[in-house]
């Protein structure tokens, strides 16, 4: 297009195609030339694919230049100093239970601007989500490569560690090679680790491991593992894997261990205060409560497999004075009933205690119904505001009469006023078929839960046994079945005072 050119560069020619002229094939056989219309046609053609070309050619330059505007009109970067504004994106990453692994990334990606100032704040890369999938070997190098990157913008701040590894065997060497790469990597910043949560292949547990003089400031510590593919020999694992950096003992304040194996962990325990802890024995909790005097708050589980039970010692039992909430799993139909006494003996702090699976042990409403004094040591579980029991095992060794005196006894406003912890929650859900004698809660039960009820206690008797998405309210249908009765004897009543009046028929 001769008369045109780019305002933004000068070029005046745009690589615009040459169009050929389609005449009628019966005239180029016999004239010289194509015909007046057919030239115009072509000229014209041209002209519009130099205009195509020329528009294409502006649209690049435009595509280039808009980018830039964001110099101009961006306020953030215009009016804002540097250190404030990245003291605002710090805010994008402030709830670790929001971040979103690509949210540095995408900040990165607004301008170059916006770039200089997220690489040139910590705090925008301190958390690290890892999750080593075996890929090809080009995808392995570049991860290796981002993580570099990425632990270098993170300059010395404490670091929050995820990392979760597809299960691998010993034996494939590629695979456990990768993560060795990955997890030296880590280690070199095992001085700044704050926060540490992985789920890996046991074997791989035992690669974590410091390279300096002192205690890491680890404050959170989580470790599970990846299941175990049929026919792998997952006791040389579980006997074999450990979790010591080779460092002073890290002192965290929450731990959770989901992997058989709390003697494990090389940490310093005196400063835990909340922990979630898979037992293989029941006797390992105590040995728990010896080395956290700080625990207030602990969730273990009992698997299937956990060993048989261990008779304790006297010199065994302890008296823990700062566990306020205890939730307990079972899933083992191995468990003794009679070692919980012992556990729940050794926590008269405890406020709020959840069972689930297991079934307490036979006097224990009789024991919390029971008032001993003022001898705190000698009342059972004296500060108890909050019972929970879900699906006990054996839920017909009790009676409706045990249950609600005891309820009643710990709900009594007259706790309060002598300075006593009141039971203001009360939930037990259980699976009761109707043949059972504890299906329907008996009628002065019933008026108990009903009175305490009236009075503000939050009890919840739930029974699953009909599976009807939602469990049923036993107090409900006890009292609808307790009032049927009443009516139905009250018919029968009449009916022998008056049997042949046909009104009653």
């Amino acid at each position: 297009m001769p008369h045109s050119s780019c305002i933004i560069c000068g070029q005046d020619r745009f690589g615009a195609q040459k169009s050929n002229v389609t005449c009628a094939p019966w005239r180029t056989k016999t004239a010289a030339a194509p015909c007046p219309n057919c030239i115009q046609t072509k000229t014209l053609d041209e002209h519009i694919e130099e205009t195509r070309a020329y528009l294409r050619h502006l649209e690049a330059h435009r595509a280039a230049l808009r980018p830039g505007a964001n110099t101009f009109h961006d306020p953030f970067i215009t009016h804002f100093p540097t250190e404030l504004a990245s003291k605002i994106l710090s805010f994008c990453v402030e709830d670790e239970r929001e971040f979103k692994r690509r949210t540095p990334l995408t900040l990165s990606a607004v301008s170059k601007r916006w770039r200089a100032i997220a690489h040139s704040t910590p705090s925008l890369w301190t958390t690290i989500r890892l999750r080593l999938l075996f890929d090809a070997q080009e995808n392995q190098a570049l991860y290796k490569e981002m993580l570099l990157h990425w632990l270098s913008c993170s300059s010395m701040e404490l670091l929050s560690i995820y990392l979760d590894v597809e299960y691998c065997r010993r034996d494939e060497v590629s695979k456990v090679q990768f993560c060795h790469s990955v997890i030296e990597l880590l280690n070199t910043h095992c001085h700044r680790w704050g926060k540490l949560s992985v789920d890996t292949p046991l074997h791989l547990i035992s690669l974590l491991r410091g390279d300096f003089d002192g205690a890491p400031p680890l404050y959170y510590l989580s470790i599970g593992g990846e299941e175990y593919d049929e026919g792998e020999d997952e006791d040389e694992d579980t006997q074999t894997w450990t979790f010591d950096l080779g460092t002073s003992l890290p002192s965290p304040h929450t731990v959770s261990i989901h992997q058989r194996g709390f003697g494990k962990v090389r940490i310093n325990w005196r400063n835990v205060t909340t922990a979630s802890i898979w037992f293989t024995r029941l006797h390992d909790f105590l040995i728990l409560l010896a080395a956290a005097p700080q625990l207030r708050e602990c969730r273990i589980v009992l698997p299937d497999e956990f060993d048989e039970t261990t008779e304790l010692n006297p010199t065994d039992l302890i008296t823990h004075r700062n566990l306020l909430k205890l939730d307990i799993e079972v899933y083992s139909l191995s468990y003794q009933r009679a070692e919980l006494f012992d556990i729940l003996r050794a926590v008269p702090t405890l406020e709020r205690l959840g069972i689930t699976g297991a079934s307490i042990f036979d006097n224990f409403f009789e024991l919390l119904a029971a008032d001993e004094g003022d001898i705190e040591e000698r009342r059972f579980l004296p500060s108890l505001t909050e019972f929970c029991q879900l699906r006990p095992l054996w839920a017909d060794s009790f009676s409706w009469r045990e249950i609600s005196k005891a309820v009643e006894a710990r709900a009594d406003v007259y706790r309060a006023k002598c300075g006593l912890p009141v039971l203001n929650r009360f939930y037990w859900d259980t699976i009761f078929h109707e043949t059972e004698g504890m299906y329907y809660i008996d009628e002065r039960s019933l008026q108990i839960f009903e009175r305490l009820l009236s009075n503000g206690a939050d009890i919840k008797l739930s029974n699953n046994w009909r599976k009807r998405g939602r469990p049923d309210d036993m107090i409900v249908y006890s009292r609808a079945y307790h009032e049927g009765n009443k009516r139905r004897s009250a018919r029968s009543d009449v009916s022998d005072l008056y049997p042949f009046d046909p009104f009653l028929t």
